[in-house]
Formats: structure tokens, C-alpha cells, sequence
């Protein structure tokens, strides 16, 4: 909780909390500012993950990642945590500011591409479109490859990607039907519903395999690996004349 050292940080961070619910041995961090309205309890646990925690307003303790550090405060339902009782209106209004501000922050800033018209009308006169250009649309092309180079670059995907014949199906069915407007599947779509339909999808793949197995035997067969923080982990599958099946894996 807070000492009297707080009550410098209560002025750079929101006049209208107390003091008293804001802990000054907290750092300001403004991808989880919300931190700094809940007392840590293990203090030698390693950044990220959960971590053990009490709540500056209603002093409950509870262990939990950041995201729910935001849910009890912010009081959001149905997250897997209660609401703090002690968090009044005009509090939430003050931690629902703090939290947008701080995500206005961290939030990507514009940097126009590589292949954007820079205006420079004094220097330059204004660059005619040839016939070929027009028909084929280059410029529109080049910003969309440049686009593309970024979302590799930003977040270190490998090249090998290029390589997968689904990534470049993907851009080839969008151009071909022109789905103006389409926005590509968020992150709760791909992790729910585009999952699950997947699973779904594959799993009818697999059906006439699988209904072979009653009558010509299967044989499940393992094999021995690890994963990249070196652990030590089995694959099962299960093999038969239609073909291997990958079942599952376990570590060791």
C-alpha cells in the first residue's frame, strides 16, 4: 500500500484516487497500469505470468495475471474473477481513463510506407500515370507488398511463411472475388470459432481412415522427442493401411 511518497505518484497519476489505494512500490507501466492499484504479495517472482496479489480497495488477495488485475477493477464480468465491490463509480470512471490513456500510448503510432507519395509539390511535378500503370493498379500493389513486408517485420515472423501455399492462397482468393471491405479474422476468432471449425473440418478428413480400423487393425506407435526448451515429450499416432494418424502428445 501507500506511503507518504504516494502522494507525488497520486498527482502524476489521477487526482481524484486517494493516495491510499495506490502502491508506491509499484513501477508505471503502460501496458498494465493497473498494477499500481493492487499490492504485490510475492515480491521475488519473476515479471509476467501470475503473481500473487491483494486488492488496494477491497483487500482481497487472489493469483491471476494482469488481465484480471483489469476485471476486478474495471469491474468486466464473467472473466473468471469477481468484481471489486469497493471500486465506486467515480473510481471506475478514474481507472477506465488511466487505462485508456496508458493503451493510447503503447499504441503503434502511422509510419507511412516505403512506397507513399511523400508531398513535395515544390520539387517535383506531379508524376503522370502511364496506361499500364493505371490498368494494373502498381502503385495499389506496391503498397500492398509493403504492407505484407511489414506485418513480417513487426512481429519477426519467419520468411518460411511466404512459402506456405495457404498464406499465398489466402491474398489470391481475396483479389480474385474482390471482397472489398473484408477484414481479415481477429485474435478471439482464430483462437474459437476458426478453430473449432477446423478441428471440425479435419476431423471428417479423417473419418473414412478411421472406419477402417475395426476391420483392418491399427497399431499405435510412439516416438521420442523434445521441444524447444528441451523437455522431454512422446508423440503417439496410430497407423494403419489408410495412413498415419498423429493422436497426441505427452511429456515424459
Amino acid at each position: 500500500m501507500s506511503t507518504a511518497n504516494a502522494s507525488d505518484s497520486d498527482s502524476n497519476i489521477n487526482s481524484k484516487i486517494p493516495s491510499k489505494f495506490i502502491s508506491d512500490d509499484v513501477v508505471q507501466d503502460d501496458h498494465a497500469p493497473l498494477w499500481c492499484y493492487v499490492s504485490i504479495l510475492d515480491k521475488n517472482s519473476e515479471g509476467g505470468g501470475n503473481k500473487s496479489w491483494s486488492c488496494n480497495f477491497c483487500q482481497k488477495v487472489f493469483r491471476s495475471s494482469y488481465s484480471r488485475v483489469k476485471a476486478h477493477l474495471l469491474r468486466i464480468y464473467g472473466t473468471g474473477i469477481s468484481v471489486c465491490a469497493s471500486v465506486n463509480d467515480q473510481y471506475l470512471v478514474e481507472l477506465k481513463s488511466i487505462v485508456e490513456l496508458a493503451e493510447n500510448k503503447v499504441k503503434p503510432k502511422h509510419v507511412p510506407l516505403p512506397t507513399e507519395k511523400m508531398h513535395q509539390s515544390s520539387l517535383l511535378e506531379k508524376r503522370k500515370v502511364g496506361p499500364l500503370e493505371k490498368a494494373f493498379n502498381l502503385e495499389n500493389r506496391d503498397n500492398l507488398k509493403a504492407l505484407i513486408a511489414r506485418m513480417f517485420y513487426s512481429f519477426g515472423l519467419p520468411f518460411n511463411l511466404a512459402r506456405n501455399p495457404y498464406y499465398v492462397n489466402s491474398y489470391s482468393f481475396a483479389a480474385n472475388h474482390m471482397l472489398n471491405g473484408f477484414l481479415p479474422p481477429g485474435y478471439n476468432a482464430l483462437r474459437t470459432t476458426l478453430l473449432q471449425q477446423e478441428k471440425a473440418h479435419v476431423e471428417r478428413l479423417l473419418k473414412p481412415i478411421k472406419s477402417t480400423w475395426n476391420a483392418k487393425g491399427v497399431s499405435i506407435v510412439s516416438d521420442g522427442w523434445t521441444d524447444v526448451q528441451r523437455r522431454p515429450l512422446i508423440n503417439f499416432m496410430a497407423t494403419s493401411e489408410g495412413g498415419p494418424i498423429f493422436l497426441q502428445e505427452m511429456y515424459s
